[in-house]
């Protein structure tokens, strides 16, 4: 249970708490459109692109205990199709990052369709077969949650542009954007990589927080850096 919790933490809820943890910590990102975009970048990142991947390589290289944790038979060949479209899904995130036209729409579609789709068959077992196990039954909050804090903070950012006192179409939002990019693409990698080593161990949780806090400390550094480049480049 404790390593299907802290997925569910780690690739849903910790992308918001990231968000929010930036945002405090860097005054440049206060403006509403800026804020929106960075919650995004994070969801994108983190929510859509490092659990899509993460769930490519649980369901391709480590099938039987994914298998066991939702309480399915092991050795099920159908584990390499769900692996793939869990790729495509953290493929399109990873690009989503970078886009800011229709491709997140598209992204935020491919998301919920596939989010909401497992949610049901999962349900479907828990009726049919009463298979309560962790993966069956906690992983749903995921599956809901990520789709919906998508469209909802899409569908703010659309708005916010639309906005007559919106900045979001300059070369200055481009400017503050791309470090930050960099920033929840370092974030993204290091809690990737603290999770999936965590979980190798049977230490989740600590791979995870070793992993946000590599990736904090990297992310600082870039943004330092990006700061001092821009006070520089002012004549």
């Amino acid at each position: 249970m404790d390593s299907v919790v802290i997925r569910v933490f780690s690739f849903s809820v910790l992308p918001v708490i990231i968000a929010a943890g930036h945002l405090a910590l860097d005054s440049s990102s206060r403006p509403r459109e800026r804020r929106l975009e960075l919650f995004l970048l994070y969801l994108f990142g983190i929510g859509v692109a490092g659990s899509g991947i993460g769930g490519f390589f649980g369901h391709v290289f480590i099938s039987d205990p994914v298998a066991e944790s939702i309480g399915w038979p092991t050795g099920n060949p159908f584990q390499l199709e769900v692996g793939m479209a869990n790729l495509a899904v953290g493929i399109l995130g990873i690009f989503a990052m970078s886009r800011r036209d229709g491709f997140r729409e598209a992204t935020v579609i491919a998301a919920t369709v596939f989010g909401v789709g497992a949610t049901l068959v999962h349900v479907m077992d828990v009726v049919e077969s009463g298979n309560l196990a962790p993966g069956n039954t906690i992983q749903n909050t995921s599956n809901l949650l990520r789709p919906a804090l998508l469209i909802a903070f899409l569908a703010a950012s659309r708005r916010a542009e639309r906005s007559p006192a919106s900045h979001a179409h300059t070369a200055g939002f481009d400017q503050w954007r791309d470090p930050r990019i960099r920033v929840a693409g370092l974030i993204t990698g290091t809690v990737a990589a603290g999770f999936g080593a965590g979980f190798a161990i049977d230490l989740p949780a600590i791979g995870t927080l070793v992993g946000t806090l590599v990736g904090a400390g990297l992310a600082s550094f870039v943004l330092a850096r990006a700061s001092g480049q821009s006070i520089s480049s002012r004549p």
